[in-house]
């Protein structure tokens, strides 16, 4: 039963992770129900597949850490509120290990190349992701792909998946 459990948590997970790229793409925002859902979903996650209660806690303390950190980084408007709080909210999945830095590493990486893109759009005069003279990014899709990479790394589902193939 709980192997099913968990199983729905990482499925309902990829389907956010799906949903904040096509929404950055779309919108230019990350809605609060995302972030929420994203923290919502690793609780039952992490009690069945973390059983020591201190890395819980620990997993709990990994997003409120990158929660404060983001409050400063949006004080000098370096991200958007939505990235800021979505990052937030997986950082609870990947607790304070070297998946999250990984997936921080990850991140920026696929943001660097997605800023490329957003570049090489102008240059062609596409006027995609202007807003009052600003180009802005839709770096959900960064954080999505990192995401993607823990999900494929440490979720049952993504390593079943993964063994299939090698």
């Amino acid at each position: 039963m709980s192997s099913l459990f968990v199983a729905t948590c990482e499925i309902l997970l990829l389907g956010l992770l799906i949903a904040g790229a096509v929404l950055d793409i779309v919108r230019f925002r990350l809605p609060n129900w995302l972030t929420l859902a994203t923290a919502l979903i690793a609780l039952p996650w992490l009690i069945l597949s973390v059983p020591i209660w201190p890395d819980f806690g620990l997993h709990l303390v990994a997003g409120l850490i990158f929660l404060a950190i983001g409050v400063v980084i949006l004080r000098f408007d370096l991200m958007g509120g939505g990235d800021v709080k979505w990052l937030s909210a997986l950082a609870v999945w990947t607790g304070p290990s070297l998946d999250f830095v990984r997936f921080l590493m990850l991140t920026g990486f696929a943001g660097g190349l997605l800023a490329i893109v957003m570049l090489m759009l102008g240059r062609f005069r596409i006027n995609y992701g202007m807003e009052n003279g600003k180009r802005h990014l839709p770096y959900g899709v960064a954080i999505a792909l990192a995401g993607l990479d823990f999900w494929f790394r440490r979720g049952h589902l993504g390593q079943q998946i993964v063994a299939l193939y090698e």
